[in-house]
This record gives C-alpha cells, structure tokens and sequence, in this order.
C-alpha cells in the first residue's frame, strides 16, 4: 500500500476546549475516502492539519512528499484574481515557475476540469460550480496530489453539485488524485471507496463505501441522515442489487417479484 498521508496520534485543542483526540489515520495514494460527522465534531479542523494550515498540538502529520490542496466550502473565499486564467496561475508563480511552464500547467489543468472555454472568463461572471472547476484547475496547476475538500456542494445549486461531483470523480478515478471529502451530506459521497465519521474529536466508525456505512453505522451519528435516494440504494444493497442505475436495479427488483409470485 502507497500512503498519501498519515496521521499518528493527532490532538488539537482549542483554548480548554478539546477539538481533536488521538486520531490515527492513513490514507492511501488514489483512494477516495469521505468524512461525515455532526457539527463541532472536527471535522474542519482534520482538513486544515492535513492541508498545512494549523499544526496540531501533538502527534504527526507525514504526507509522504504529496503535495496537498485545500477547496473551501465557498470557492469565491479562494479566487484571488479577475480573470480566470490569471486566477489559476496565481499558484505556480508564486513557485517561481518559468513562463512556459506556467502555460503549460494552466492548459493540462483547464483541460482535466474541462473548463478550457473559461480561460479568459471573468470570474465575477462564472457559475458556482464553474468557479469550484477553476479552484480545482487552480490546485492541479501546482500539481497537487492529493485534495482536501471542506464542504464542497455547499453553496452549490443542484446542476452545479452535479457538476462539482463528476469532476472530483474524474480526478480520483481518471488522474489518480487522491480525495477526502468532507461533506454533512451522505449522497455526496456515493463515489468514495472509504467514510469514516468523526465525533466528537475522534473517527468512531469506518466503513468501505457509503452503501455499507449507512447499513452499519449512520443511525448512530446525531445530523447524518441518508436521503431517500441512498435509503432505497441501502435497500437495494441488502437484496443483493447493486447498480449505477436506479432505474435499472429497480428493474431487477420487479423481476425477483414477478419470479417468486408466478
């Protein structure tokens, strides 16, 4: 196993308020792990120590030579620049990267998050989940390995998340981008391999996918509700039925039916 990013031992306080308790962790390179809990359980804190941003107050942090990048739940608070390529190459300057590199890294990043007809865009006129797209091209130019989304779908309307979530899967399965996306929304993480929820400072329950982790353990988190769409999935799951397509697991369920009434 090929580790991204480990964590041993990891606590953090805030004044006398503990926030973090002893969280030992590792992710793997190109997995896609999901991160649910209620309010106040860390999980914004997790991210931060991951990305760099705040050290803990004991443990270690080792991310193994990746580097890391951090989306925000409202990609507006990172876009720093008007333009949109101006905006994406805010990044490898400050690396002091030659000109021609830096054209370089803001077409391959345009061209992953297929935004390339955003490239002279004003970023005051572009959609919510065109200005996620432009974040992430944002991380990819200064050849990010792995990404820490904090409430990505957030301030997204539904054709917008929609969008948001294909291009994350697209990183992780097509660019081998390793993923931890934070979300209090269960159908967020339908693509993840992992979800591990935090409570009260500490990963209390991990399980492989969010299909499993709704039939094991999501009843016994305050906040974290499935949704009617991943319910029915859950269901689906215990007869054996498992599909990209609703429509067509429920296909099979009418035939199971038919066959065992006829």
């Amino acid at each position: 196993m090929t580790k991204a990013v480990t964590l041993q031992n990891i606590s953090l306080a805030y004044g006398d308020r503990p926030v973090l308790k002893n969280i030992d962790l590792i992710i793997k390179k190109g997995a896609y792990y999901g991160v649910v809990g209620p309010n106040g359980s860390g999980k914004t804190t997790l991210a931060y120590l991951m990305a760099g941003i705040i050290t803990p107050d004991s443990g270690s942090i080792d991310t193994h030579g990746n580097r890391i990048g951090l989306v925000l739940a409202n990609p507006e608070n990172q876009i720093v620049s008007l333009v949109v390529e101006e905006d994406i190459a805010f990044g490898p300057e400050n690396m002091n990267l030659p000109a021609p590199e830096i054209r370089r890294r803001i077409d391959r990043a345009l061209a992953i998050t297929r935004s390339t007809e955003l490239r002279l865009a004003l970023t005051s006129a572009i959609s919510g989940g065109q200005m996620a797209k432009v974040v992430f091209a944002g991380q990819l130019a200064m050849d990010t390995d792995v990404l820490i989304l904090d409430e990505g779908t957030a301030m997204l309307d539904p054709e917008s998340r929609d969008m948001f979530l294909s291009t994350v899967r697209e990183l992780n399965h097509a660019h081998d981008k390793t993923v931890i996306h934070i979300s209090h929304r269960l159908d967020d993480l339908l693509a993840a391999d992992t979800v591990l929820a935090l409570v009260s400072g500490r990963i209390e329950h991990e399980a492989p996918g969010v299909i499993a982790f709704i039939r094991t353990c999501s009843s016994a988190i305050p906040g974290i509700e499935p949704g009617a769409q991943l319910s029915y999935r859950s269901f689906l799951a215990g007869l054996g039925i498992e599909s990209a397509s609703l429509e067509e697991a429920t296909r099979r369920v009418a035939d199971k039916l038919l066959k065992r009434d006829s």
